[in-house]
């Protein structure tokens, strides 16, 4: 089992906190694992490092300034034993991994960060341009190093009123989304459990569709072929 924190935005603009045990298991880690605690954001103010946002704080996006809506939390722990659990590695991405100031200095990002690789090639066979693969799928131990931190680490992810682009550092990254075909992964007890950490939503259709299709390193390669 592990901590979870959560933060919402209302729809009356307040600002709902909870704090939950859930299973240490991938459905529930990627809620909260994507960014490390100092990761900044650009917010209209600004940047502001992710611990310290919160919902309705607006932040760069692909398409603009917009509100988060949401942020989830929870720790990396060293040696952790749960063979179930995603959360047992950090990646660190060096200056210039991804491109000229992409990201502009190196940063810590955790299992659940996706990356927009963006490809023309990609319409005429998917019907996007676009696409989100893992971070985690780039590791090299060049450009984008594992490490296994021996501390705890502090961990997040942020989530738009819809799907989206985070503009963080340099780099085009995921905004949280469950993903299709959770209520199937998810039994009936697990489904409330799950739900209780999103108290501005009612239902997962509440969070709409993906804005860009999910997919691999090496599928996105094949697409490109």
């Amino acid at each position: 089992m592990r901590k979870y924190e959560a933060a919402a935005l209302l729809p009356d603009l307040s600002i709902h906190n909870i704090s939950r045990t859930a299973p240490a298991d991938p459905i529930f880690e990627e809620a909260g694992s994507a960014f490390a605690r100092g990761t900044l954001f650009q917010t209209v103010g600004g940047p502001v490092a992710v611990e310290d946002l919160l919902p309705g704080d607006y932040i760069q996006t692909a398409n603009g300034s917009e509100p988060i809506h949401w942020i989830g939390s929870t720790n990396y722990v060293p040696r952790v034993e749960d063979s179930d659990s995603i959360l047992t590695t950090l990646y660190r991405v060096t200056a210039a991994a991804f491109g000229l100031e992409s990201p502009a200095s190196d940063m810590i990002f955790g299992p659940s960060a996706r990356v927009l690789v963006r490809r023309d090639a990609f319409r005429s066979v998917i019907g996007h341009d676009a696409v989100f693969v893992p971070l985690a799928d780039f590791a090299d131990g060049e450009r984008i190093i594992p490490i296994q931190p021996g501390g705890s680490v502090q961990m997040f992810h942020v989530g738009l009123r819809r799907h989206g682009v985070l503009k963080i550092g340099g780099m085009e990254l995921e905004s949280y989304h469950p993903g299709p075909g959770l209520r199937r992964s998810l039994g009936a007890d697990r489904m409330e459990t799950f739900l209780s950490l999103f108290p501005n939503i009612t239902r997962l259709s509440d969070l709409g569709e993906l804005s860009y299709p999910r997919t691999s390193r090496d599928a996105a390669q094949r697409l490109c072929a």
